[in-house]
C-alpha cells in the first residue's frame, strides 16, 4: 500500500507540470498568431483546471499518507531536515494550488471579454501573460517540489 500511495502522489505531480508545460508549448509555439493562442487558452485552461483540481486534491491526501508511513518508520522523530523539506514542498504546493485557482480566474475574465467585448485585442495579449506566468509558476513550483520528494524518498 506503501509504494501505491508514494507512487500515486509522485504521479499526480508528473501530470499536473506536465499538463501545464504542455500548455505553455503551445502557447510558445502560437506566439506569433495570437488569435489562435487566445483560441487555444479558451479551449484547453478550462479542461488544464478539470485535469489539476482532483490533483491537486489527491497531492495533499497521499502526501499526508506518505508522512504517515514514514514517521511510523522512524518511530515518530523526524529529522529536522525532513521537516523543513517537507515545509517547502507544502510552500511550492500552496503556490501551485494558487496558481492554478487564478489561471481558472483568468480564463473565466478571458471568456466575459469575448461575449461582451468585441475589441479585446488589448486584453487577449494580456490575459495570455498572465496564463503564461501561472503555469509557468506551477511548472516550476511543481519542480522544485518533485525534485524534493525524490530527494526526500533517498532519505
Amino acid at each position: 500500500m506503501r509504494a501505491v500511495i508514494l507512487w500515486l502522489h509522485a504521479l499526480c505531480g508528473v501530470v499536473w507540470v506536465g499538463v501545464c508545460a504542455s500548455f505553455l508549448l503551445a502557447a510558445v509555439a502560437l506566439a506569433s498568431e495570437p488569435s489562435e493562442a487566445y483560441a487555444l487558452a479558451l479551449r484547453a485552461a478550462p479542461r488544464i483546471t478539470r485535469l489539476c483540481v482532483p490533483l491537486a486534491i489527491v497531492i495533499p491526501l497521499t502526501g499526508i499518507g506518505n508522512l504517515l508511513f514514514v514517521a511510523r518508520a522512524r518511530g515518530f522523530a523526524l529529522p529536522p531536515e525532513f521537516v523543513g523539506i517537507l515545509a517547502a514542498k507544502v510552500t511550492l504546493l500552496t503556490a501551485m494550488a494558487f496558481a492554478l485557482w487564478r489561471a481558472w480566474r483568468v480564463v473565466t475574465v478571458m471568456r466575459e471579454k469575448t461575449v461582451h467585448d468585441a475589441d479585446g485585442t488589448a486584453a487577449i495579449g494580456v490575459n495570455m501573460r498572465k496564463l503564461i506566468t501561472l503555469y509557468s509558476l506551477i511548472m516550476g513550483a511543481g519542480a522544485a517540489a518533485l525534485a524534493l520528494g525524490f530527494w526526500l524518498s533517498g532519505a
